[in-house]
């Protein structure tokens, strides 16, 4: 009774340590998975907090489109109901720029010198939004972006 009262322990503590060791590979995974998990919602915050700093003193860049990842930075102004980016005024290196889809970026200069944005980092648009709205600086919508100007009537000779 004894003997097989101890093979009945010693064949359950055996089952224990095989199902242990078959769900290790399990185990595992659900541990990488819960740490990526928690280091991408620490990414997320942190490159929220970083947005939500830039936006309070960014130059708004207007678009009709979010920027984006090596989008060109010159200055721009709506003209006719249409925006016009200005070629020969190119933003300094270094400069903070955003858009009013919760975009913000730095703008960097190319080999050949031509600005362009990078190191993007997001946040909500509403609240974008409303901090460049506080600002005062929410930037004017073209009425139609891709619209033709009319060109002036010619003077007569």
């Amino acid at each position: 009774m004894k003997i097989s009262a101890t093979y009945l322990i010693a064949a359950q503590f055996a089952a224990l340590g095989l199902g242990y060791v078959l769900r290790a590979p399990e185990l595992q995974a659900t541990a990488e998975r819960q740490t990526t998990i928690r280091n991408e919602l620490t990414e997320s915050a942190f490159e929220h907090q970083e947005a939500l700093s830039r936006a309070q003193t960014c130059i708004p860049l207007m678009s009709e489109m979010p920027i984006t990842d090596g989008t060109a930075a010159y200055f721009s102004s709506v003209e006719g109901g249409r925006i016009v980016i200005h070629k020969n005024r190119p933003m300094p290196s270094g400069t903070t720029v955003c858009d009013a889809f919760g975009i913000t970026g730095v703008v960097t200069l190319d080999a050949e010198g031509t600005p362009f944005v990078t190191n993007l980092r997001r946040m909500p648009p509403e609240q974008m939004q409303q901090i460049l709205t506080s600002r005062g600086v929410m930037p004017t919508q073209a009425i139609h972006p891709f619209a033709n100007i009319p060109n002036s009537p010619k003077s007569p000779k």
